[in-house]
């Protein structure tokens, strides 16, 4: 019997913004639509939202807040050839570019950037080093990295604390559109201090108290690498956002700083995605490359819960081939004894973590060990988590048990904030919310759930015998997982 427990993140653009393309890249896999407000207007949004809430309940929706993104202006030309040690113009106050001045948007420029730094335009394609301050709006640069210049391309200040706030006017008018629409998640772009993170959660909870999101910090800053256990501790969630992490950071060292930042995610039990370029060639080619096969597998078993596709289904002319791919590459992955061994040793290390748990947390933690424990002994079974907010079954998914575990949840909002979560399902019981159920309840509901859930998550030949259920009494309770319970199926 096999499940996929790596999820799949795909950014939805140009070419796949129709009803019929969202529809086979969710047939093929898509776990959570990624919508770039860097890209795009609210009407696009819009419709993208509708489509895929009539399409699917399962699929989360998630929206990458723009964050201080620092761009070159307009230009009079198409391409601008800049040639390497020829000097140039970086400025804040011409309204185009051309063959003597860089336009940028970045009123603080001659503040935060002295002579002797560098400046990467492009995702580094481009880099220029800071010879004089010429004004308080000018600096003078020589190009020692040629390359061609074209319209609105991301400018990066590599090792440099910007004045610029980490969330912006524009992430504030993002979270409102995306809060008004019912969205499940948020990323937060460039954070840098578990600060960023606070002061989005304020903005929601005093604006929108009635609801619940999943908030994600995106680490692409070398501040945030510093931070990243303090950062991890305020998210719920932790991408790996490799392209401006790469032209921030010195690009020999993302492979590690991958690493680094999976495990710290991974110890603090927050589900972490891996972004950028994994299937990249695949923009324009109909197969992936050896060594973007070789990165995601790695990326799965560095312990990541998600992957990401960018260009590849945003841009790319084969979106849903693409997710095909990703999917197939997780399963060999996944069904190898190089993944299961991982599962079982992660399961050993995590059980004897010291420093993390707490006197809040302690009962469940120990809860959770003994039904992930139990499911390595017996083989033939699942894991139902009764859960109202998701916190137990995310607590589970952190120890990598290698059978399902099925969340039994009171609505669609946490259902689809499960989604990034390793080897989570859900299923929804309106009555956990309501009332206490008993055991015989939950287990009737799984029951006649299974055949759906198995058809459409589970490769297998036959039902599972066991069922290890795990939540709080009174069921479902808020913060009270308290228990675990081995349940013969035959015997109900």
């Amino acid at each position: 019997m096999y499940f996929r427990k790596t999820k799949i993140v795909c950014t939805l653009g140009p070419a796949s913004s129709d009803k019929k393309t969202i529809k086979r890249l969710i047939e093929s896999g898509m776990n959570v639509a990624r919508l770039n407000f860097s890209h795009g207007d609210n009407d696009t949004f819009e419709k993208l939202i509708d489509i895929i809430r009539q399409l699917s309940d399962d699929v989360a929706i998630l929206v990458d807040l723009p964050g201080p993104k620092i761009r070159t202006k307009k230009q009079l030309q198409d391409k601008i050839i800049l040639k390497k040690n020829e000097d140039i113009i970086l400025s804040n106050i011409k309204e185009f570019s051309d063959e003597k001045n860089i336009a940028i948007d970045y009123k603080y420029l001659t503040k935060d950037v002295k002579k002797g730094n560098l400046v990467f335009i492009d995702d580094g394609k481009i880099k220029l080093k800071v010879i004089d301050i010429l004004s308080e709006n000018e600096l003078s640069c020589k190009i020692i990295k040629e390359g061609v210049l074209k319209t609105e391309k991301g400018v990066n200040f590599p090792n440099i604390e910007l004045s610029v706030p980490s969330v912006t006017d524009n992430d504030f008018k993002s979270l409102k559109f995306g809060a008004e629409h019912d969205v499940d998640m948020f990323a937060v772009s460039f954070v840098r201090k578990p600060d960023d993170i606070a002061e989005v959660k304020d903005f929601l909870e005093k604006n929108y108290s009635g609801k619940k999101f999943f908030i994600i910090s995106k680490i692409e800053k070398a501040e945030a690498v510093k931070n990243i256990y303090k950062i991890a501790e305020t998210s719920d969630g932790i991408m790996v956002a490799r392209g401006d992490l790469g032209v921030e950071t010195p690009i020999e060292t993302i492979a590690l700083k991958q690493k680094m930042i999976i495990a710290a995610a991974n110890n603090l039990k927050k589900p972490v995605i891996t972004a950028t370029q994994m299937l990249e060639s695949m923009v324009a080619d109909e197969s992936p490359t050896r060594a973007e096969v070789t990165d995601i597998t790695n990326a799965i078993l560095d312990g990541t819960d998600a992957v990401m596709l960018s260009e590849e289904t945003a841009i790319g002319q084969y979106p849903d081939l693409a997710v095909a791919y990703m999917e197939k590459i997780i399963e060999t992955t996944e069904e190898s004894y190089f993944f299961k061994n991982l599962c079982r040793n992660t399961y050993n290390n995590r059980t004897s973590e010291t420093g993390v748990n707490t006197a809040d947390n302690i009962v469940s933690i120990a809860s959770a060990k003994m039904a992930v424990s139990s499911s390595f002994i017996i083989e033939d079974s699942f894991i139902a988590a009764i859960t109202r907010t998701g916190y137990t079954a995310s607590l589970i998914s952190s120890f990598r048990p290698l059978t399902p575990i099925i969340a039994v949840v009171p609505d669609l909002s946490v259902k689809r904030r499960l989604a990034l979560n390793s080897g989570v399902f859900s299923i929804v019981m309106k009555e956990i919310a309501e009332k206490n159920v008993k055991i015989e309840d939950i287990i009737k509901f799984i029951k006649d759930n299974y055949k759906k859930i198995r058809n459409k998550k589970f490769k297998a030949d036959n039902n599972f015998r066991y069922a290890i259920i795990t939540g709080g009494l009174p069921l479902g309770e808020p913060g009270s997982t308290d228990f675990a319970r081995i349940i013969d199926l035959q015997k109900y």
